[in-house]
């Protein structure tokens, strides 16, 4: 099975052709130790199973970035049997740097001319011919997210496969950049140095590892290190480094950059005309003139993430009210069937409600996901970076940390992992001190429940809204503390790529929803299940084993039963006395016992007046937000014992109508409760996540201890300034 990958700089369309190759046939998953995205999947071509895999967007293989590094590693694995370089029709020139360093390591390649329509508004001609005569490899031209070309791309690349001879002559057959007598002097006595270790050359070529040892990438180097060879080489490198830069003037990295990118100017003059592309450029300078206005792109990014959260709340409440329904009916369901016992209770009294009461919640976190997707399609994404770089340099942040703020909205985890890009140690653990600050999906079935249960639906959503900027201003003050503290230094600047505006495919738009719906789901049958089963076994017991009070429950149900009392008013007083049962069993509890501990700890932020009694059971579900901020609304669900339906023409769930009848918790310590959602701690997975990164416990426990301290100090501030302002 002929084993293909895909290489490509960002924002080619390189995902859009891999999606319209494989189709519903492909797996996501993560490289091997390591958290980086990765996908692959299957495509039939002519009866031919080929395997696809979607490598990170890169702009080079120098592996100076975690996503570059497994780029080149896999790319020089002998068994990638046929490399589609993904080039953006529209970006010729930039895209040809990386094919340079492509065409070094001599294997079968594939040309994929993407974006086409792009380029033809741009008035840009390509003469296909003369391209893939100069590259080496067949050419085709496609429009990945309108899968045209994919049949030409499916054969060129069956060809391709069947037309590699491993026992071919690695040197010949393709072209390759000429850096010039001095360094291809250097390049081939590096060569020979390397060629005494036959392992290193065993799949690489000599000059590959030449090449990749100038210009320093850090893989290459390290492996060269622990060669038997490895002292010849390295003195080689040293002396071949000080005569071209002597020679030559400037660094080994700068004179092979130089002479890549003279290449692809070179070839792109040969082979690409440009006509009038005055009307598709002055489309785009006008709508940057305005939403990445120094002035008005703060504002209009506020105002875009408004609509965002008050569609999320207006569509998602639909879906949410049948989910909240089915829930409500299997509720009653195995309340009625089961027989009476433990288990039943711990089905019908702790999972329904834990699970059910966070997957009630699916289709919001989709619509918001599906938004955020269909924002960075549209280019608008990279623009809002812009927008903020500015914001992040005054605050002291490096501009390349708002991207993984950015995918913190998403997860915190892969957010930690995508500072790997930041090249200035300083830089990456200030980003990776702050990320866990931006609020991700997680907390977000959190912030819907409080505010759909204390607060208008519009009030609502300028409170989920309020949570996210919140959270980015937290992560950027405690960024510019962190820089005048304890990492003193000016940080680098950030050049950022502008994509193309673009009208995104709804068809990928919602793959990406039910990518990270699918991710949800799994965490409410995992994660949520297990804390929903914990929960409820310390929330029924030592009292669940009380037999006296079981008898006495017995007997008032039956008592009830003697009156023979209609049956809708029968099923009112048995569903009283088995909540006010369920009440007694509580209060008596292990969760009670723990969360009456730590009452003193909450009490001035979520029961200042001193006038909750039962302010415990908040404390004991923000305890259990420390394993994920997804078990909060499950443990919620399970102490508070809500009922399965709401009342009858009743605007909110179940556990919203419970929390603002029963729980005697204001809108106040509702917001209060939102905020240290937001700051403390974040999940145990991105915990686990800063220890791998920083490598340090020390820093692992600095983020554990300030993000609690800094959380609770929030909460209780929000408090007390709402409280001046009347709003007690």
């Amino acid at each position: 099975m002929p084993t293909v990958a895909l290489a490509g700089n960002p924002n080619c369309g390189k995902t859009s052709l891999f999606n319209g190759l494989t189709g519903a046939r492909h797996h996501v998953g993560n490289w091997p130790g390591v958290t980086v995205e990765k996908r692959s999947g299957m495509v039939e071509v002519d009866g031919v199973s080929v395997e696809i895999v979607d490598l990170p967007g890169t702009y080079s293989l120098s592996a100076q970035s975690e996503d570059e590094r497994i780029a080149s590693s896999f790319l020089s694995q002998p068994g990638v049997d046929v490399i589609v370089n993904v080039l953006d029709a529209s970006n010729l020139e930039r895209n040809l740097y990386l094919t340079t360093q492509l065409l070094e390591l001599r294997k079968p390649m594939v040309f994929a001319l993407n974006m086409m329509d792009d380029a033809v508004r741009q008035g840009l001609e390509v003469d296909m011919e003369a391209l893939s005569r100069l590259l080496g490899g067949r050419v085709v031209a496609t429009v990945g997210n309108r899968k045209e070309g994919l049949d030409d791309l499916k054969a060129a690349i069956l060809q391709a496969a069947q037309n590699s001879d491993p026992a071919r002559d690695p040197t010949q057959g393709s072209p390759r950049v000429a850096y010039g007598d001095d360094i291809e002097g250097e390049v081939r006595k590096l060569a020979e140095e390397v060629r005494r270790d036959e392992k290193l050359t065993e799949h690489l070529s000599g000059r590959w590892w030449a090449l990749r040892l100038l210009e320093g990438a850090r893989d290459a180097v390290e492996q060269a290190e622990a060669s038997h060879a490895g002292k010849a080489i390295r003195q080689q490198v040293e002396a071949s480094r000080a005569f071209l830069e002597g020679h030559l003037g400037d660094d080994c990295p700068t004179l092979l950059a130089e002479r890549r990118y003279g290449f692809a100017r070179g070839l792109v003059a040969e082979v690409a005309t440009r006509r009038n592309a005055k009307a598709e450029r002055d489309l785009t300078d006008r709508l940057d003139s305005v939403l990445t206005n120094r002035v008005l792109g703060i504002p209009i990014f506020l105002v875009i993430m408004v609509a965002v959260y008050t569609l999320t709340f207006v569509i998602g409440k639909y879906p949410q009210d049948a989910i909240g329904a089915g829930m409500g009916w299997l509720h009653d369901t195995a309340a009625a069937h089961l027989p009476p016992g433990e288990l039943t209770s711990l089905f019908v009294d702790g999972v329904i409600p834990g699970v059910g009461s966070v997957v009630v919640f699916l289709p919001s976190i989709m619509i918001l996901m599906g938004c955020v997707s269909f924002l960075e399609d549209t280019g608008y994404m990279a623009r809002a970076a812009f927008i903020m770089d500015r914001l992040m340099h005054l605050m002291g942040l490096h501009g390349k940390s708002f991207i993984p703020l950015v995918m913190g909205m998403g997860c915190n985890t892969p957010a930690i992992q995508a500072t790997r890009t930041i090249e200035a140690k300083s830089d990456r653990f200030i980003t990776i001190l702050v990320a866990p600050f931006v609020s991700c999906s997680a907390r977000l079935p959190v912030y819907i429940l409080l505010a759909g249960a204390f607060f208008k639906p519009f009030q609502g959503a300028l409170a989920v809204v309020a949570m996210h900027v919140l959270g980015f201003v937290v992560a950027i003050a405690a960024g510019k503390f962190l820089r005048v503290s304890f990492f003193r230094g000016e940080n680098t600047p950030f050049v950022m790529e502008l994509p193309p505006y673009r009208l995104p495919v709804l068809r990928t738009t919602a793959l990406h929803m039910w990518e990270k719906g699918s991710v949800f789901l799994r965490k409410a049958g995992t994660v949520i299940f297990a804390g929903a089963t914990l929960v409820w076994f310390l929330s029924n017991y030592p009292g669940l084993a009380d037999r006296a009070l079981t008898a006495e429950r017995q007997t008032q149900k039956e008592a009830i039963q003697a009156q023979k009392l209609p049956e809708a008013e029968e099923k009112e007083k048995l569903d009283d006395l088995d909540f006010a049962y369920r009440g007694r069993i509580m209060n008596s509890s292990l969760a009670a016992r723990f969360g009456k501990v730590l009452q003193p700890v909450f009490r001035p932020f979520l029961d200042p007046d001193r006038r909750r009694p039962e302010a415990w059971k908040d404390g004991v579900a923000l305890t259990a937000g420390f394993v994920a901020k997804e078990i909060v609304v499950g443990t919620m669900a399970v102490v508070h014992q809500a009922k399965a339906e709401a009342p009858e023409g009743a605007e909110t769930t179940p556990l919203q109508q419970s929390l603002r009848e029963n729980s005697g918790m204001t809108p106040l310590t509702a917001l209060a409760f939102m905020v240290f959602t937001l700051i403390y701690t974040p999940c145990l997975g991105t915990v686990g996540m800063i220890l791998k990164e920083t490598r340090s416990w020390a820093w692992t426990g600095f983020s554990v201890g300030y993000g609690i301290g800094l959380g609770w100090t929030l909460a209780w501030l929000t408090v007390v300034a709402g409280r001046a302002l009347g709003f007690a």
